[in-house]
């Protein structure tokens, strides 16, 4: 494609700007997690449920969202959901208990759906599908700079305003960030074959996710891909803070600055992986490298005493970076699905992603909610059994992806486009 870095910037740089609040979000309630334990008297269960159930609205709205994709283009679909993350940010600030900040996280969650994976779908029909992995790493790593804000920012912010009017700010970024997206973002090139496709009827919609359920290669990308973003986001946005806290008496600030370096770690890793893809000839044995080292330290996390804190944070963003490689699935996934399918193809495989995370947050909350003692903190044999639990469910989902084809054989050539 002619003049393809140009393009890539202009496209990489919109998408990121309107990825950067979903980013937030996603990690936003780690950082100030136990104040609101202690203003709301949430239990440990309780924050499990309400940080994952946002991630449950995501793997929910993925197959719908695949669809909205395919049929009236990525532009529509991002723009006007988004607005349901603006919505949801305030009656998140205005909750009460369990149950109002549930709700509204999950009506978040339904808003942010389809950022990343109408992103990856305007990146495949505009630049060239060998650097999917690349191009996919840069948008996650530059949006996640929400990531960043809903750190060490986050901690400042709230002890100036308060954890409620964080929200309240946000959702106006949001709302800007809808906006802004809905007259810069475009769905295709002019000649491409998005612009002649024949809108399907349901029952086809419906055959073709049923098509790509079927795919054994598509079952064991979905198997790992359940477990990678999962391991990660169930430490980094949720139970590190509490974490941090509990075995090492670490305040909010203290806890938002090692969280702000573990989401550089999770960038930087994105951008590693995405770099490396390139220049290896293979993708499934960076794949089985990344998950091993990933496995490795959280087995290391489980079994040291207590160390230093310098010590402990080095570990913690080692595994955030070594752990943040599911560009590398998703651009094995991509392989997979043929231009009438790209979108549901994607938004169907991202279901395991966020289900993942839903699950993995909330198993937490049970597993460390098991160990809690009187004054409300958690010992170290709850964190080790948590560690260890992470560490077994990602070697499974390695085992059934080591079954799946070498993507890279299978896709020399770029997606249809005329």
């Amino acid at each position: 494609m002619k003049n393809e870095a140009a393009t890539a910037f202009k496209i990489i740089t919109t998408l990121s700007i309107v990825y950067l609040a979903s980013n937030f979000y996603r990690s936003s309630i780690a950082v100030i997690a136990p104040n609101m334990m202690d203003e709301i008297g949430l239990t440990h269960e309780e924050l499990g449920i309400i940080g994952g159930i946002f991630f449950i609205a995501f793997a929910l709205f993925q197959v719908p969202v695949g669809i909205f994709l395919d049929r009236y283009g990525p532009r529509k679909t991002i723009c006007v959901l988004a607005l349901f993350a603006a919505i949801g940010s305030v009656g998140f600030s205005l909750a009460t208990n369990f149950l109002e900040l549930s709700a509204a996280r999950f009506v978040i969650g339904i808003g942010c759906a389809p950022v990343l994976m109408g992103s990856l779908v305007i990146i495949s029909r505009w630049l060239s599908v060998e650097r999917f992995a690349f191009y996919a790493s840069l948008i996650v790593g530059m949006g996640g700079v929400g990531n960043i804000l809903a750190t060490t920012p986050t901690a400042i912010l709230t002890d100036i305003i308060g954890w409620r009017d964080v929200f309240l700010v946000a959702s106006g970024v949001s709302a800007l960030s809808a906006i802004f997206g809905f007259f810069i973002i475009k769905d295709a090139p002019k000649d491409h074959a998005f612009h002649d496709r024949e809108v399907e009827s349901m029952k086809d919609t419906l055959r073709g996710v049923l098509e790509i359920i079927r795919n054994r290669q598509f079952q064991y990308i979905f198997a790992i891909n359940l477990v990678i973003y999962g391991t990660v986001m169930t430490i980094v946005a949720l139970w590190g803070g509490n974490f941090l806290r509990d075995i090492y008496g670490l305040d909010l600030t203290a806890r938002g600055n090692i969280l702000f370096w573990m989401t550089i770690g999770v960038i930087g890793g994105n951008f590693f992986y995405g770099y490396l893809d390139g220049l290896f000839r293979t993708r499934k044995p960076l794949v089985l490298a990344a998950a091993g080292t990933t496995i490795l330290l959280l087995v290391i996390l489980a079994v040291i005493p207590v160390i230093a804190v310098w010590q402990v944070s080095a570990l913690l963003i080692l595994f955030s970076f070594f752990g943040s490689y599911g560009v590398l699935i998703m651009s094995h996934g991509r392989s997979i699905f043929p231009e009438k399918l790209l979108g549901r193809g994607i938004g169907t495989l991202n279901t395991a992603v966020f289900l993942g995370v839903f699950l993995l947050q909330s198993m937490g909350g049970f597993i460390i909610g098991g160990f809690v003692s009187d004054d409300g903190l958690a010992p170290l044999m709850a964190y080790r059994v948590f560690f260890i639990t992470l560490a077994v469910l990602v070697s499974i989902g390695v085992f059934a992806y080591s079954r799946s084809e070498e993507s890279k054989t299978t896709n020399k050539k770029a997606p249809e486009t005329a």
